[in-house]
């Protein structure tokens, strides 16, 4: 049995803009597990984005309670992957992959080693010491995506990280990050608009009402790992999966 990792309890955010209050989302009660991947789906707007920042501490509740596990003090509890890239442009790829691990104050033969690791993992040997101004888009979400792995945090917060991609290189970076979370064993939790890009990565999906959000369910997706995405989407069980998710999301997108 998994220890529970993050539990929230009626967690609520409220924001004030001007003279009116702004609930971005309300009463949002769940329990992720050690190890799991969770992604969480919902129309613009409805405050996936934000319910994140206050799991990474960049934003404060304004009601409820949040527990998480921090089970070795040595490691950072999270690392957070933006939609857009965040990475320094003065550094090379693997001073900006090494920078959590100096900060930390690693010593240099183990941050080589790590740096070297994740570098390969990610496909990115040959560009190891490019600057992101020689990179693609898909190239400098995996050098976000090798940091963030390189720093061993507990958990990894992952805010859309492959929304800006094309198809291609969406696709592979699914693979990969699925490879890496497989051994890695962490804590994910994944915003997402896509049903199709949640359903073949997470363990379970929690699906939010529109604006101010709300738990409006959560899946349960058993289907068996390794998994690879053409597999998965000629199955029936992943279509029964997307219809329902659809049908719900819909309801929530409607503007009639």
């Amino acid at each position: 049995m998994k220890d529970v990792k993050v539990e929230l309890k009626d967690l609520t955010k409220k924001f004030k803009i001007k003279k009116n209050i702004v609930t971005a989302f309300e009463d949002i009660s769940l329990q992720i597990k050690e190890g799991e991947f969770w992604c969480f789906i919902g129309p613009s707007g409805c405050g996936k984005t934000t319910l994140l920042r206050v799991l990474a501490g960049l934003e404060a509740p304004t009601d409820g309670t949040i527990y998480i596990k921090h089970v070795d003090d040595s490691k950072p509890l999270n690392s957070m992957v933006f939609q857009e890239h965040a990475i320094f442009p003065w550094m090379d790829v693997k001073n900006n992959i090494a920078y959590g691990l100096k900060m930390r104050k690693i010593k240099p033969n183990q941050i080589n080693d790590i740096v070297d690791f994740y570098i390969d993992k990610m496909g990115l040997t040959p560009f190891k010491h490019a600057y992101p101004h020689q990179l693609s888009g898909g190239m400098k979400q995996r050098v976000s995506i090798a940091r963030a792995f390189a720093n061993d945090p507990e958990i990894l917060l992952m805010d859309e990280p492959f929304a800006n991609l094309d198809e291609q290189n969406r696709v592979l970076l699914q693979q990969e990050l699925l490879k890496i979370w497989e051994k890695s064993g962490k804590t994910v939790i994944f915003v997402t608009h896509s049903i199709d890009e949640a359903i073949f990565l997470s363990d379970k999906i929690m699906l939010m009402t529109r604006h101010p959000g709300k738990i409006k369910n959560i899946y349960d997706i058993d289907i068996k790992r390794p998994r690879i995405i053409e597999e998965i989407r000629s199955s029936p069980q992943y279509a029964d999966i997307f219809q329902d998710i659809w049908l719900n999301l819909r309801q929530e997108v409607s503007y009639s």
